[in-house]
């Protein structure tokens, strides 16, 4: 924590110095705020964030998974893609959501053009870049890099489909 602090303190020096007084209380204001979040587990920003989204991974049981000190990356389902989940069973569901968290922080800028992340459910989930945005397995990031103290939430225009076994 204490390195937090001292890595605050030495850009906030740095902006002040190049950016006047003003420039600086801002962006330590910024600053703050953000090592706020990353206090935060993703299951306390879940619940800070989507009523929905928390009564669904409360009702699959993944709130354990998603409060641990484990690093993931959670590619939540749209709010309309979560409504057509509401009535799934816990099982349904774990199996819903585990195709949309990845083990690791993955950052929108970490995400590579053309790699494979695999998800808690086993299956595959592939990025593309195109023009600018960003596709999960042929979903476009909506929102992106919210930043929590075990991993980061990015919020889809949509959900991902679950694989169909080939024959």
């Amino acid at each position: 924590m204490m390195y937090n602090f001292v890595k605050i303190a030495l850009v906030l020096c740095l902006c002040w110095a190049s950016q006047g007084r003003v420039g600086a209380q801002s962006f330590m204001a910024e600053a703050l705020a953000s090592s706020k979040v990353a206090r935060l587990s993703l299951a306390e920003g879940i619940a800070q964030k989507d009523r929905l989204l928390l009564d669904l991974v409360t009702k699959a049981g993944l709130m354990p998974v998603l409060s641990s000190g484990e690093e993931l990356t959670f590619f939540a389902p749209s709010a309309q893609a979560l409504a057509l989940h509401q009535n799934d069973s816990p099982d349904q569901l774990r199996s819903f959501l585990e195709q949309h968290i990845v083990k690791g922080t993955f950052t929108k800028e970490a995400l590579r053009d053309g790699a494979d992340l695999k998800t808690l459910s086993g299956t595959n989930l592939r990025i593309c870049k195109k023009k600018g945005a960003v596709l999960v397995s042929g979903v476009r990031l909506k929102e992106t890099d919210q930043l929590y103290a075990n991993g980061v939430w990015h919020r889809l225009n949509g959900a991902f489909q679950p694989e169909t076994p080939t024959l």
